[in-house]
């Protein structure tokens, strides 16, 4: 009787073929040490792995791992690449993008399916790695957005340093002058001029007063309607309905911050389709923070990118967050007051 091809190879390669004597627990422990493998230490490195264990697993003498027709990860023999645009060379197997191409066609019907779940593989662990660079370039932009602010708020901390000591300086002169006046070191007082002086020395201290609240280090607080205002106020972004009582609502925090905070809100509720945003501003003063309710009426629930961008924004302000996916859409925060 005539000895099948792939057992004769796998004679040859000193393996079995999977349809021979492969069972089916070595294949499942097979996938699963690469699945684990990729947890580990990445996709790619799933993917570097992949080609090895199908060629212990076939006994075939190369394989390659083909993205479309480019190769990402090969085992073996080093075969000669295709020329430029053509397509993969030796046995094919197919899944999405992925091409698990074996060398010498040397595969019997029994090992297709087994490749298949190979190739299946290779296409999840291609999509996650995908994933895993989109996350790398968010991270690195994100680096990027924080290295910027911080150089930009070292600039405005320079200037404000700056501004404060120049309209300080005349200050302390007129300051000092008025000085000499109440003690008599420039004549006799009459009670117009002490009137006039008392009022001078009044005004310098309400000047003195009004620098260290507007140039204090850290800025002036922001006002959380404000930021709303801004933020909302843009075309094409929902209607803002705000309801709040009290007259002032400052905050803690860099401006710009709370500035992109706000921002990622507004394009966050956006991306829901939401016509109209309802929001309440309470004050939650034994906690010393503000509480925004945001509520609207969405046609999709808030992207998981967006979640993922407000959620360490609140929580380097200070704040929380939490997140009713209902209909409708609420959103409640709690705030630091300044």
């Amino acid at each position: 009787m005539r000895i099948p091809v792939n057992v004769q190879s796998g004679a040859l390669s000193g393996r079995r073929g999977i349809g021979e004597g492969q069972d089916s627990v070595g294949v499942e422990r097979t996938l699963a040490a690469i699945s684990e493998r990729a947890l580990q230490k990445g996709a790619q490195a799933g993917l570097e792995v992949l080609p090895r264990e199908v060629m212990r697993l076939t006994g075939a003498t190369s394989i390659v791992l083909y993205e479309g027709r480019n190769r990402i990860a090969e085992a073996g023999h080093r075969v000669s690449r295709p020329g430029r645009g053509h397509a993969p060379q030796g046995f094919l197997v197919r899944h999405g993008r992925i091409t698990l191409a074996v060398s010498p066609e040397r595969i019997g019907p029994a090992e297709r399916p087994v490749l298949e779940r190979f190739a299946r593989l290779g296409s999840s662990l291609l999509a996650a790695r995908k994933r895993e660079l989109d996350a790398q370039a968010r991270q690195a932009r994100m680096g990027r957005e924080l290295r910027e602010q911080a150089k930009a708020l070292s600039v405005r901390e320079r200037n404000r340093s700056r501004a404060s000591h120049d309209l300080r300086t005349p200050l302390l002169v007129i300051r000092g002058y008025l000085d000499m006046m109440r003690k008599g070191m420039v004549g006799e007082m009459t009670p117009t001029l002490e009137r006039y002086l008392e009022r001078m020395m009044s005004a310098t201290q309400d000047m003195n007063t009004l620098i260290s609240q507007r140039l204090a280090p850290g800025n002036a607080p922001e006002d959380l309607r404000a930021l709303l205002g801004t933020a909302f106020g843009q075309p094409r972004k929902p209607v803002l309905s705000l309801q709040c009582t009290a007259a002032a609502v400052p905050l803690k925090g860099a401006p710009a911050s709370w500035a992109l905070l706000m921002r990622t809100l507004a394009r966050g509720l956006e991306g829901t389709g939401a016509l109209e945003v309802k929001a309440t501003i309470e004050a939650r003063e034994s906690l010393k923070m503000w509480r925004l309710h945001l509520s609207a009426p969405a046609e999709r629930p808030l992207s998981k990118a967006t979640v993922k961008r407000l959620e360490p924004l609140v929580h380097l302000l200070g704040g929380t967050l939490s997140m009713d996916a209902g209909q409708p859409l609420a959103l409640t925060l709690l705030l630091p007051s300044a």
